[in-house]
């Protein structure tokens, strides 16, 4: 399906759910916020929790707009439970992706340390005035930077591969992490550029939602994450999927 299909599609699905919607994105958004706050008030080790247990949540939400947009029945919270009663699969999976952008990551981290060393290199050239050191340590600043935005963007494009692990977990429970992993991989190759180019077609909306003082991301959020699972379920051939095709070639 092409993008604009793909978001008609979703819009079909959260007919007479768009309330709904909205108000599990609204206590999603004070729940996440309220928890960043408490634990910011833990010194050092606040901001690592707050990644720890927000991971799981964001994971929960997903999975709700899935069954959601499957016409399962969900409650305003559920995604609390949801997200933590896979705690451990979805930790796994993100474990398994970062495996597999290791490379892009350990480029980005070399290039910092070489941003970092020529820019203390090139001051203290600087302060014994040694034209020829700083123009090497300049040199491999230039080096550095331009490697870190080739490396970064190198990360971007293959983290793309791994964009469907979630809903592949959810939907495959008894493979493994590493298996998920793959399985997005094989789904997205080829697909990647799609996957991108649909998130694009939101800019405008978000451009809107934004003039409403962020108020109307409690219906864009939904909407995206709900284009983003009639995405999956296109490449995966879920059996959802397999039924509406069914129904539709009857239809014509």
């Amino acid at each position: 399906m092409t993008s604009s299909e793909l978001r008609a599609h979703a819009r079909e699905s959260l007919r007479g759910k768009w309330g709904k919607a909205a108000l599990i994105t609204l206590v999603y958004l004070v729940i996440n916020w309220g928890i960043g706050f408490v634990l910011g008030f833990i010194p050092f080790v606040g901001g690592l929790l707050v990644t720890i247990v927000s991971l799981p949540i964001s994971y929960g939400l997903l999975v709700t707009f899935l069954k959601l947009k499957r016409n399962e029945e969900v409650s305003y919270a559920d995604f609390l439970s949801l997200g933590f009663s896979n705690f451990k699969n979805v930790w796994l999976v993100f474990g398994n992706m970062i495996l597999k952008l290791i490379i892009p990551i350990v480029l980005i981290i070399v290039f910092i340390m070489l941003m970092v060393f020529s820019g203390v290199g090139a001051g203290v050239s600087v302060a014994f005035k040694s034209v020829g050191a700083t123009t090497g340590f300049a040199g491999l600043t230039i080096i550095g930077v331009i490697g870190y935005i080739v490396s970064l963007i190198y990360l971007v494009v293959k983290s793309y591969y791994y964009s469907l692990s979630y809903y592949i977990l959810y939907d495959n429970e008894n493979k493994t992490a590493k298996e998920i992993v793959e399985e997005s991989e094989k789904l997205m190759q080829g697909n990647r550029w799609r996957f991108f180019w649909l998130g694009l077609t939101f800019i405008g909306w978000a451009i809107l939602a934004g003039l409403t003082f962020g108020i109307g991301m409690l219906w864009l959020m939904p909407y995206i994450m709900v284009t983003f699972v009639c995405f999956y379920e296109g490449l995966a051939g879920t059996k959802e999927n397999v039924e509406v095709e069914a129904i539709k070639e009857e239809n014509e």
